[in-house]
């Protein structure tokens, strides 16, 4: 006779094989490929139930690509079970890549050192020049970009797109601006952030007070580098 301590015993034992088979059947590939045995159905019964290739299944199960969400549901009563487990499991490697944030989460953090301007013009005028050794302090940054360092810009010719207390990564070891990024560069012996314009060779302000005017650059050699990121600070 089963007492109700034996019946806890089977309750919890069975309750400890589903979570190890949730566990084994981790990938919604996974999962798509164990319900369809279970409902004794070939890829080819499944396709036609869904509406789709036998190949679209055969990737799907494969881990190739997952089914999109409207899909699942239909995979789902197709085969009877829940939309919620099957939709439940780990996404594709190939599905995790087109995420937003994945291009985000593979970038290192780099912690950047904060120079003062001045120390920045070193970067250009000491071919040597560590930028460690000069730092005031430190920034954790995302960035793909190895050789950095940034600086507070203070500059109100470049105030619209640099306010106040913002910080400025520069990539030093990217020397050659796109049309319309940002660049420091030595003008007259002084560092200065300014928007690079391939035509004429122009660094161009960004600013709300219309007397600052463009500066030609004969010389690219006068880059320190790019910027990279900003990071405004309240």
């Amino acid at each position: 006779m089963a007492t109700e301590d034996n019946w806890t015993d089977v309750s919890s034992a069975l309750a400890d094989r589903d979570s190890r088979f949730e566990e084994e059947i981790a990938s919604i590939g996974e999962r798509i490929r164990a319900a369809r045995k279970q409902a004794g159905l070939n890829q080819t019964a499944l396709a036609a139930r869904v509406g789709v290739s036998q190949p679209a299944v055969a990737t799907w199960e494969s881990g190739v690509h997952d089914p999109r969400r409207l899909m699942i549901a239909k995979i789902a009563k197709a085969l009877g079970v829940s939309s919620d487990w099957l939709g439940g499991g780990r996404r594709s490697a190939n599905e995790q890549d087109k995420h937003a944030a994945a291009a985000y989460l593979r970038r290192p953090i780099q912690h950047t050192p904060v120079l003062t301007l001045e120390n920045a013009a070193r970067m250009l005028t000491t071919p040597d020049a560590d930028p460690h050794s000069m730092a005031e302090d430190y920034i954790p940054v995302t960035t793909s970009a190895q050789r950095v360092f940034a600086f507070f810009a203070a500059d109100p010719a470049v105030n619209r797109a640099f306010p106040e207390n913002t910080l400025v990564v520069i990539d030093y070891a990217d020397r050659h601006p796109t049309d319309g990024a940002f660049c420091l560069a030595m003008i007259e012996g002084a560092p200065l952030l300014r928007r690079w314009r391939a035509a004429g060779q122009l660094l161009e302000p960004a600013s709300d007070d219309d007397n600052f005017s463009s500066i030609s650059l004969a010389d690219m050699g006068a880059i320190i580098g790019c910027a990279k990121i900003s990071i405004r600070f309240h």
